[in-house]
């Protein structure tokens, strides 16, 4: 039954470090968890290196108070053994449990305790990004639910996804089962290698969650230059398509020197990384000489998320610039809805 119990374990811890990593370098991509991925990796370091780290911090007082959370990270699961794994896994919905039990509590606070010098980075790091990214259109109460919402998934990150991988190595490692923890690194390393390969594989840079919440807000907050600003864009564009004659995919969507083109006359109102958030989508309209001008289409537009409206301009071959869907090519939102996501 014991044996039993112990396979059923593992396979669930497998298959936790088979989808955990993936989720983790996803969401990397769209919020600066890197730090707090740099403290665990730290802190499990010291803690397999066991004595030779607190003989460190004996001869080294720099060590010892650089390695202060860690070492008291190492000796609490020294002295306690981690808890079920599923306990771990449902950990973020058992906050009412952190506050009356003692244990739960110590070790909530034991992983708040070492990641406060990922917390202070980034702290710093949102400072900075406020000052080169937010002013003159957006202000402090534009930055601060950003910057809370930036936090919290930090903190969803490290209690749903790091706390039970963690706590399985910790318990593996107490375990003496050397077999079944190196299949488990494995297991992350393909997956946090097949989740890279995704990202590359996408024709746009990933666009983080803080740089989209600033289009979007900036857009909204003066929007007669963002407009301005966009018509330029797409005239800048459509030269660029009509020297090249290429660089526009088989479904509309337009990438090189266009691309770049446009995207550089946004940057007279956008910041340089807000920019990546816009793309352009092109119909060259049907064949024959006396085709109507207006039947080809260029658009720049910023994709639609959860819950949101896109934003889009498009010009046509006569020279209007619109706002009017009629004047757009049938299916055309949902084309560049898919271009968007390849």
């Amino acid at each position: 039954m014991s044996t039993a119990r112990s396979t059923a374990d593992f396979a669930l811890r497998l298959a936790f470090f088979a989808a955990a990593p993936f989720a983790i370098v996803r969401i990397a991509t769209l919020f600066p968890v890197g730090a707090a991925v740099v403290q665990i990796v730290l802190a499990l370091g010291v803690f397999f290196a066991g004595e030779a780290a607190h003989a460190l911090a004996a001869r080294s007082g720099l060590a010892r108070r650089l390695l202060r959370n860690q070492l008291a990270f190492e000796a609490y699961y020294r002295a306690h053994p981690p808890g079920p794994f599923l306990y771990y896994v449902f950990y973020p919905l058992l906050f009412p449990y952190w506050l009356w039990n003692t244990e739960a509590r110590r070790e909530f606070l034991l992983f708040k305790g070492y990641t406060l010098f990922s917390f202070t980075l980034l702290v710093a790091s949102l400072g900075v990004q406020y000052w080169r990214s937010f002013p003159p259109e957006l202000g402090a109460r534009d930055f601060v639910p950003i910057a809370a919402g930036t936090l919290a998934v930090e903190t969803v990150v490290i209690l749903a996804f790091l706390m039970p991988m963690v706590t399985t190595v910790v318990h593996l490692h107490r375990e003496a089962a050397p077999r079944r923890l190196a299949l488990l690194l494995v297991v992350a390393i393909v997956s946090v290698g097949f989740a890279g390969y995704r990202v590359t594989r996408k024709r746009d840079p990933l666009v983080s969650f803080a740089s989209r919440e600033r289009a979007r807000l900036r857009t909204a907050r003066d929007p007669r230059r963002a407009r301005e600003v966009q018509a330029e864009a797409l005239r800048a564009a459509w030269a660029a398509i009509q020297r090249t004659r290429g660089d526009v995919d088989t479904d509309g969507k337009v990438e090189g020197a266009p691309l770049e083109a446009g995207r550089a006359a946004l940057e007279a109102f956008y910041k340089p990384d807000e920019t990546a958030a816009w793309d352009l989508w092109y119909r060259a309209g049907g064949k024959g000489a006396r085709r109507d001008k207006r039947e080809r289409v260029l658009v720049v537009y910023f994709a639609a998320g959860w819950r949101r409206r896109a934003m889009w301009l498009s010009l046509d071959g006569a020279g209007a610039v619109s706002n009017d869907p009629n004047r757009l090519p049938s299916g055309a939102f949902d084309a560049m809805r898919k271009a968007a996501v390849r």
